[in-house]
């Protein structure tokens, strides 16, 4: 386990080389942000770094535990997904013949947002939901350029 410092500090859970959970702690706990010795997590912890700064930073080379079939489908597409791009829950909906709520609700279960960037899925009309709360989706499409107004 490591945080990452940022404005709404970021608890990063590991096994082995697997990501278990990431999770915003907007002043849910104190912890020393800390830097990894080496390997996996020292590269998330600095890629991560880097993303908040404003770089443009995939992803996608680290692995995240993910329980089910259908969670894996969904967020493997979210994956996909570019830096500074978004689509809708309906338009994610089609494309993986299922409906926008069963969507939201894969999206609802990730495990590992920002490494999975469930926050580039939004409403048709608006904003949508985002399990870190509201302001952290805000923040992390604002660091991508995507400026909402909602």
């Amino acid at each position: 386990m490591f945080v990452v410092p940022w404005k709404f500090p970021v608890k990063v859970s590991m096994r082995g080389n697997v990501i278990t959970k990431v999770e915003f702690l907007k002043g849910k706990e104190k912890t020393i942000a800390r830097r990894p010795k080496s390997g996996v997590a020292a590269a998330l912890y600095d890629n991560m770094l880097a993303y908040f700064s404003g770089e443009r930073i995939s992803f996608n080379r680290y692995e995240v535990e993910l329980r089910s079939a259908f969670l894996r489908r969904v967020l493997g597409e979210v994956r996909k997904i570019g830096y500074g791009e978004t689509t809708t829950y309906g338009e994610l909906a089609k494309k993986l013949e299922t409906s926008p709520r069963a969507v939201g609700q894969a999206l609802k279960a990730n495990p590992a947002p920002v490494v999975i960037p469930c926050h580039r899925v939004l409403a048709k009309r608006g904003l949508g939901g985002f399990s870190q709360g509201l302001d952290v989706k805000r923040e992390l499409l604002r660091i991508e350029g995507i400026d909402l107004i909602t």
